[in-house]
């Protein structure tokens, strides 16, 4: 039984990939991606160029085509967009016999809403940062004098800044907007470049430890989970905030209070979680993390790393949407031994391609172009 996943040629398509790799299972890999320039970075087996999941019939359509073709049992989507994208068809009943591991499609959509999630974590006593939507002018005003805080300790300087992003998941809308703001007429600019007005969200500004819970459930009940801080990033100056999507250093830790946070910011927003979810953490003044977000059905782009540390959780979501029934560790949050770090820069590649015609060597599915 072979297993599908999308997205092969992206940072996260290539770690997960490389970690089922690892897991010597024998199954065939056979990978897809929209972006043509990406298909030479795949590891699988077979890479298929498909239609981009806002094509939603086009992308149905060559899903099942290569099912068929390749005698896949399960479909594996690692970017967010198309995590959305299979569990619609999932819920429609598009995908035939094709095995999933995710979450609900409405439990999907609170997770982009950084609004929704925060309410729901709010009402589970869910430590999260002071937030408010940016709708005028005025609240701009309002967030400096509401969200600012001024301390005495070593994070005093940061008591004057405000967190400026957007209030939803990157790819829906504004999501990866985010800027530290220590004046209301940065702020007002930022939101302004952005055509933010009702799109954007002040936040506390959290100066404190980087950390991150991953986690694979399996109908409801948690089968592994590991965590980590982000120590340096990938590429920092490309970001106004120093801070990009991928961590250039982490480190494993062991913290009984992020395990325990990270499970209910999870059951928060789904009483009965069934495939892959990470929650960010941020410390705040005093460095008590506070969640930042939860990303469901997905794994992180740096997944590698916790196979490398000891944990397949990528082998342990194909299994899960194989329908193979794995069992939880005794203790889940033992799966990774602390203090190990990952050092790395971009992950894909190098691959060499001559000329333009090597990109037409690999098979294309779904409508023809």
């Amino acid at each position: 039984m072979g297993l599908l996943i999308t997205g092969s040629g992206g940072p996260l398509g290539v770690n997960f990939t490389r970690s089922i790799q690892a897991a010597q299972s024998g199954r065939r890999l056979v990978g897809t991606d929209a972006n043509r320039w990406h298909l030479p970075l795949s590891l699988c087996d077979q890479t298929y160029l498909i239609p981009y999941a806002s094509d939603f019939d086009g992308y149905c359509q060559a899903l099942n085509e290569i099912a068929h073709q390749e005698g896949v049992s399960a479909l594996l989507p690692t970017h967010p967009v198309e995590v959305r994208a299979v569990a619609a068809l999932r819920d429609q009943g598009r995908l035939g016999d094709l095995g999933v591991a995710l979450p609900s499609s409405a439990v999907l959509a609170i997770a982009d809403d950084k609004r929704a999630t925060q309410e729901m974590l709010l009402a589970a006593d869910v430590p999260v940062p002071k937030s408010l939507r940016i709708e005028s002018r005025q609240d701009i005003e309002r967030a400096f004098a509401e969200l600012t805080c001024v301390d005495s300790s070593a994070f005093a300087e940061d008591g004057q800044t405000i967190w400026v992003r957007g209030a939803g998941a990157p790819g829906l809308g504004i999501g990866g907007a985010a800027l530290p703001c220590r004046d209301p007429d940065t702020a007002i600019a930022w939101v302004e470049h952005h055509d933010g007005w009702g799109k954007m969200a002040a936040s506390e500004y959290l100066p404190g430890t980087n950390l991150t819970w991953m986690a694979v459930f399996g109908d409801g009940v948690l089968l592994a989970a590991g965590a980590r801080q982000r120590l340096e990033y990938v590429l920092p100056h490309i970001a106004p905030s120093g801070v990009t999507g991928a961590p250039a250093v982490s480190r494993t830790i062991e913290t009984s209070r992020v395990s325990t946070m990270g499970e209910r910011a999870v059951r928060a927003i789904d009483p009965r979680p069934h495939g892959s979810y990470f929650v960010d953490f941020k410390g705040d003044l005093t460095d008590s993390p506070r969640v930042t977000e939860i990303n469901a059905g997905r794994c992180g782009t740096t997944v590698h790393f916790y196979t490398a540390a000891g944990f397949n959780f990528p082998m342990l979501l194909a299994q899960l949407a194989l329908g193979l029934d794995p069992q939880p560790l005794v203790d889940p949050n033992s799966a990774i031994e602390p203090d190990l770090y990952w050092v790395r820069t971009l992950d894909c590649g190098p691959a060499l391609v001559r000329g333009d015609a090597g990109f037409d060597d690999y098979p294309r599915a779904g409508p023809r172009w």
